[in-house]
């Protein structure tokens, strides 16, 4: 079971310091929401798109991916939605942007998904209940806001740290998972 976390050591960040807005658009001139997105993934329409989209980890559509300009390893911010609006999701696989969301890479190379999820829920934390449907959460508003993250003896984000710690929320998960379906009628 996890512990309380010691945030004693830990730093505030604006969040313009760490993450960069990427400018991902629509490759496709011709581009027909009605004809060139699918609400199913398939082999034709594999790319995940985001959009204002309330769980599913933001994933409204999937598009073709010669259509769109793509980033992995990257955050998703849903900047508009009645519900939506300042959720925000970690995107380690390749992803489009199709309206209503954009997504922001770490200015630091981050090579894991854990990461990506610890910081995609620090600034979730620290932008969803300031924004609403109107009060866009655009890029411009959210940059200047901060983050409190954990930190190296030298005071830079400690991105182990952060990795470690998801490894460790996710194995207990998985063995809260295993001790249910031990209980549970099959």
């Amino acid at each position: 079971m996890m512990t309380r976390i010691d945030t004693s050591n830990w730093k505030k960040f604006k969040i313009e310091d760490l993450f960069e807005k990427l400018q991902l658009d629509i490759k496709n001139e011709s581009f027909n929401k009605t004809f060139d997105v699918s609400e199913e993934r398939t082999s034709e329409f594999d790319l995940p798109l985001v959009n204002a989209k309330h769980g599913n980890n933001g994933i409204m559509y999937y598009g073709r991916e010669d259509d769109f300009n793509t980033a992995e390893m990257t955050i998703d911010i849903v900047q508009n939605g009645a519900i939506a609006t300042g959720d925000v999701y970690a995107q380690p696989q390749k992803t489009g942007v199709l309206w209503d969301a954009y997504l922001v890479k770490p200015k630091m190379e981050i090579n894991s998904a854990r990461t990506l999820l610890f910081l995609a829920t620090v600034l979730e934390k620290a932008i969803k209940d300031r924004f609403s449907y109107e009060d866009k959460c655009i890029w411009e508003k959210v940059k200047l806001l901060s983050v409190t993250l954990p930190c190296t003896d030298k005071g830079n984000p400690d991105w182990a740290y952060m990795d470690a710690y998801m490894a460790a929320v996710m194995h207990d998960c998985e063995e809260n998972l295993a001790k249910l379906k031990c209980i549970l009628p099959q």
